[in-house]
């Protein structure tokens, strides 16, 4: 048996584009230290199960029942992404539940009385996000769409629009207001009552990406363009909102740096140090929602002047300061010194081919050194279009302007290929995950037979993805759960098959018995640290048991897929 100590992570699900980096940002934090992370996905409490692809999704929270005193030394949860489609109460009560257990919890980007945790500031980029539409382009009809279900962070941004609209003395009417559902599709009735109820309205703080990319759809079918009719802001720095047309303005709120810290919290609380409560700064990102800066009449003025360098290096570079390593320092450095090149050409006035010949140099050696990771390309191309603009502003020949035209839309260009190159490797690296899903899946199907010696298919499979531990637990029996029904989970499980740095292996019918109170730390797991996801196997209403598995990239892209397979695949074994 390990002796190492266990954290559990309950989460909503391991593919989304908030859990799978706050995930990431556990597991690089934990890298040297004597814990194991074990991520369990359990969905969506008390989510009505209706008009959603898999309705028997309800199984995935049955894996709440290998959570023991025995198997878990701390528990970390996002509660808010779990009870993200129920109410205040529920919530409560389902935290209430885990108390019982009697194990350490600690709170993920949620907020509850009576647990330590970790937040994110979800006031400062709404303060930002409003000054700009006020200071800036002199808007006062702004109007918000918030949410229906219960959620710390909802409640936050909702507050932060109150106090600005208190603060600068905009009007705040019955019906500037509207609530709505968080997905993307669950808003547009709501998107539509807003429009219909504020004929004049200037701009709309979204509660997060999905509801302010809803209203898109819904000002596209009406003929209004995000960014000129009316100015949207999102929140979560989701990539989708970078990729949208217009691009998406928005708070970027870094969950690897959250997972991070929650983890160094849970660790602290090991040790035996009193829990509290921590802050995860986020940042005001400004895109093309927010109206195109060539489409304004006053050219930014702090832009060419070398004090306000750090200041938008900063505001561009939004991830550098929370994510960058020290040898990274030289990316700020280079920042400085190609503006300072930038900024003395211009004030000097003297063109040369061989001045542009370095400033492009400098240019291809910034990019080299990593500088789009700290950053995403709209926030990017938007500074260098600035730029361009207050450069050309400066120049009254057309000569020179033409000059300049000509040196950024190279830097342009340098920007476009670059993006390109990361585009096309994790296009490329998607691509090779999918094939090997395949030749899995068909290779683990190929069996006419039951037996045990089947469930090593399994197992073995795995490693074309990249899987160097996994363990295939079983039930004696199936097990038949209805929705809404308590899960009787049975006392012990079967450890049919077992792969242990890459080696598989079928376990023989004496040492399958595994207690659920040691499916985390029995004889047959790695002696080395680990980070896995357990998944249940079910076929509707039955459940065969549940897989436990290393959390890598594949699991992130396929999580879902994979254990849905698996779970066929458990399902015709035993009915053979």
């Amino acid at each position: 048996m390990s002796s190492k100590k266990t954290i559990g992570f309950l989460v909503g699900g391991i593919m989304d584009e908030f859990t799978e980096p706050l995930c990431r940002g556990a597991i690089e934090e934990s890298i040297g230290d004597d814990i194991n992370i074990i991520f369990i996905p359990i969905k969506y409490i008390n989510r009505e199960m209706k008009d959603i692809p898999d309705l028997y999704e309800f199984q995935y929270q049955t894996t709440i029942s290998y959570i023991t005193s025995k198997n878990i030394d701390i528990l970390i949860v996002a509660a808010d992404n779990i009870g993200c489609l129920t109410t205040k109460e529920n919530l409560y009560r389902f935290m209430d539940d885990l108390k019982l257990l009697g194990i350490p919890v600690v709170l993920a980007a949620s907020k509850m009385n009576g647990y330590p945790g970790v937040t994110f500031d979800n006031k400062s980029a709404i303060y930002d996000g409003i000054t700009y539409l006020v200071d800036e382009l002199g808007l006062k009809n702004i109007c918000m769409l918030t949410s229906l279900e219960h959620n710390a962070d909802v409640a936050e941004r909702f507050e932060a629009y109150q106090e600005m609209m208190d603060y600068y003395k905009l009007k705040v009417g019955p019906n500037t207001v509207v609530r709505t559902h968080l997905g993307y599709g669950d808003c547009r009735d709501d998107c539509e009552k807003l429009l219909d109820l504020n004929p004049d309205v200037e701009a709309v703080i979204c509660v997060n990406d999905a509801t302010a990319l809803g209203l898109y759809q819904v000002m596209e079918d009406r003929g209004l363009v995000p960014g000129k009719d009316i100015m949207i802001m999102g929140f979560d720095n989701n990539i989708t909102g970078s990729m949208a047309t217009p691009s998406l303005t928005t708070a970027d709120a870094d969950a690897k740096k959250l997972g991070a810290k929650t983890y160094t919290l849970a660790k602290r609380i090991l040790d035996g140090w009193n829990g509290g409560e921590l802050t995860i700064p986020t940042r005001f990102i400004l895109r093309d929602s927010f109206g195109s800066f060539m489409d304004r009449k006053n050219v930014d003025k702090k832009i060419l002047d070398k004090q306000y360098l750090d200041e938008y290096f900063n505001s561009i570079f939004y991830k550098f300061e929370n994510n960058s390593k020290p040898e990274d320092f030289r990316i700020f450095l280079t920042y400085k010194a190609l503006m300072n090149i930038i900024i003395d050409y211009v004030n000097d006035e003297e063109y040369s081919p061989e001045r542009v010949s370095f400033i492009k140099t400098k240019t291809d050696e910034f990019f080299m050194m990593g500088a789009l990771d700290y950053t995403d390309v709209d926030v990017l191309i938007s500074y260098v279009e600035r730029v361009k603009a207050a450069v050309i502003a400066r120049f009254d020949s057309f000569e020179r302007k033409c000059q300049v035209y000509e040196t950024y839309s190279t830097i342009l260009k340098k920007a476009a290929l670059t993006l390109r190159s990361n585009t096309l490797e994790y296009k490329i690296s998607i691509e090779s995950n999918l094939g090997s899903l395949k030749r899995l899946l068909e290779e683990t199907l190929d069996f006419n037979q039951g037996g045990d010696e089947n469930y090593i298919n399994i197992l073995n499979n795995l490693k074309s993805l990249g899987v160097e531990n996994a363990y295939l637990y079983m039930y004696e029996k199936p097990v038949t759960h209805y929705h809404d029904d308590i899960f009787d989970m049975p006392d012990h499980v079967l450890l049919k098959a077992a792969m242990t740095n890459g080696m598989g292996t079928i376990v023989p019918p004496s040492a399958q018995y595994i207690d659920v109170n040691h499916l985390f730390n029995n004889s047959f797991l790695p002696q080395e640290q680990f980070n896995m996801v357990l998944m249940p196997l079910y076929f509707r209403e039955t459940i065969y048991g549940s897989i436990l598995f290393d959390l890598n990239d594949a699991a992130f892209q396929n999580g879902d897929l994979l254990a849905n397979q698996y779970a066929t695949v458990a399902r015709v074994i035993n009915l053979l």
